[in-house]
């Protein structure tokens, strides 16, 4: 009866095991940082940029300082970085990729950064090449100056 039980007890967890959970996904709407990381970017005209490799967070408001977007190479080896602000990436229909207005040619004009050296957006110089390439408003300058009241 013993072995009986324990072929059971291990027959169910091996088919828990092997369920699949692709469907067991949160139904809450929250945007996580988790789901973004590894999303593919589109381009305007439908290629695919690269992935996105990480988000920066502004870690006085806690808002999304910018995306860093991983384009080019292979396997890591000569992938160039860019600094894409929040505000010009959209989400495909499907909510599977992220949509970016630009193409691959104007991506290579971009300016990229080394991945030892990220930018630091509270060095106003950075912010306003990246933010002019895109075509979008400089954030607030006020709350990237730890000195200001909030």
């Amino acid at each position: 009866m013993r072995q009986f039980v324990m072929i059971v007890a291990v027959s169910t967890l091996l088919m828990i095991s092997t369920l699949d959970t692709t469907y067991a996904r949160d139904t809450s709407g929250a945007l996580k940082g988790s789901a973004l990381i590894g999303m593919k970017v589109e381009g305007t005209d439908g290629k695919k940029l690269g992935h996105i490799k990480d988000l920066v967070i502004d870690p006085i408001d806690g808002d999304i300082d910018y995306v860093v977007l991983d384009f080019g190479g292979f396997l890591g080896v000569y992938d160039k970085y860019f600094a894409v602000p929040w505000e010009v990436l959209g989400f495909s229909d499907d909510r599977k990729k992220m949509l970016l207005d630009v193409t691959k040619k104007d991506l290579k004009q971009a300016p990229g950064f080394d991945k030892k050296r990220w930018p630091d957006l509270s060095s106003r110089d950075q912010t306003v090449v990246i933010y002019e390439f895109y075509g979008v408003p400089m954030p607030d300058d006020n709350h990237k100056d730890p000195k200001v009241a909030h």
